[in-house]
């Protein structure tokens, strides 16, 4: 299973109206279409994003509306942290904010700060282990912990902490002055005083004085939001009778399928390198149909431009999309070939601003590839929005019990 998440499926007028998917060159994708089963896939009474972790949850076959409340708890299982009925888990972002006269010491949050990289300035993980704590010295207690994570990703537990906050992902408010993104709701003030005091402890921290004399930017504010209580899943293994390895560089990710009964391997972020990294992802999916049933690879979409903001060109996306076709679709499908008895499903699922572009959910095309059976019924088919649109609406979280029986 190849989750590539997170792709602009609204037109863009660097592409002369076209989507993402219209203007790359995806020849295996596009052969892929014409030799499987394609259609488009959603979830018909959520409605919330079919993307990332609630995307995967739904394709594992469980009700995202019973079991998927935000992504908190499943970075917590993806960390080993042991969260009580009680506790809320936060995501626990470093951000780089900015203001006009730099990067906006001094001021509170507000409508003077811009949010400026969801990264914190793409910080690494020694760097992060450093600032969480100087965090935890100062702002731990009774019922606020803060745990390391990976990168600038963390968690935060809140004992007692209320779920029904207003809380909005920092990508949300790429280029944009944050004061509508910032928590709403009872309890919005506890964490923006959270927030708030984070900035104090970290614009003066010496790990932000290095990055900027080095000129780099400043993790200067933790971000919080995606929070969940505990989840408890009936295990995969009690509906098929498979063992699988989800591959992921994303924590609560990884975090849905080790609380569904897979193994999680975890891969680093895309690089500058992205043919490489794909090359790698293609070789572990190969490694590991050696002794498991399934492989989940989920492929954030040009992770390395996402990071970029609103500055990232068109033609950025397009190449992207085009280096998975070639070095992780066609090698997958070689493989295929190569077995003789696997199947590859591929699901395209969009990210935030293609659902604010198209004021709607945008199509989520996928394709079931179980071998060359034959010729081709349409030449002309590509793996596109356009083509999905025009085909039936699959339920996600039912589509793989058909596939999973066959397995």
């Amino acid at each position: 299973m190849v989750h590539i998440d997170g792709i602009p499926t609204h037109p863009l007028e660097e592409l002369g109206g076209r989507t993402v998917l219209q203007a790359a060159r995806t020849p295996h994708l596009d052969d892929l279409t014409r030799h499987g089963e394609f259609g488009r896939l959603g979830l018909p009474k959520d409605s919330r994003p079919f993307s990332g972790e609630l995307a995967f949850l739904s394709l594992l076959g469980y009700d995202t509306l019973k079991w998927f409340a935000g992504p908190g708890a499943f970075e917590g299982m993806n960390l080993e942290v042991v969260l009580d009925r009680h506790d809320v888990a936060f995501l626990c972002d470093f951000v780089t904010l900015r203001a006009e006269d730099g990067w906006g010491d001094g001021k509170k949050l507000g409508a003077a700060l811009v949010m400026d990289d969801v990264t914190g300035g793409g910080l690494e993980t020694e760097e992060a282990r450093e600032l969480i704590d100087a965090i935890n010295e100062q702002l731990v207690s009774e019922n606020i912990q803060f745990y390391l994570g990976h990168h600038s990703r963390h968690l935060m537990v809140w004992v007692g902490g209320n779920t029904k906050i207003g809380c909005r992902p920092p990508r949300e408010a790429i280029g944009q002055p944050i004061d509508r993104y910032l928590a709403t709701g009872e309890g919005a003030q506890i964490l923006c005083e959270l927030m708030e005091a984070s900035r104090v402890i970290l614009q003066h921290h010496p790990v932000n004085q290095e990055r900027v004399n080095a000129g780099l930017k400043p993790a200067n504010c933790l971000w919080l939001w995606g929070q969940s209580k505990p989840v408890e899943l009936s295990p995969l293994q009690e509906r098929w009778p498979i063992q699988g390895v989800v591959v992921s560089p994303s924590g609560p990710y990884r975090g849905v399928g080790l609380a569904s009964g897979l193994k999680s391997v975890k891969v680093d972020d895309v690089g500058e390198n992205e043919s490489a990294w794909l090359g790698r992802m293609a070789d572990l999916a190969a490694k590991i149909l050696e002794k498991q049933d399934l492989a989940c690879l989920h492929i954030p979409f040009s992770a390395l431009a996402v990071s970029q903001g609103s500055s990232t060109q068109a033609s950025m996306f397009v190449e992207s999309l085009q280096q998975i076709d070639e070095h992780l679709i066609g090698s997958l499908r070689q493989l295929c070939a190569e077995t003789g008895d696997a199947r590859l499903f591929v699901v395209a699922t969009s990210n935030g601003s293609s659902i604010l572009q198209a004021g709607a959910h945008p199509p989520s095309p996928y394709v079931l590839y179980e071998g060359q059976k034959g010729e081709a019924q349409l030449s002309t088919m590509a793996f596109t929005e356009q083509e999905a649109s025009h085909c039936p609406l699959h339920n996600a979280s039912t589509f793989f019990e058909r596939f999973f029986e066959k397995t």
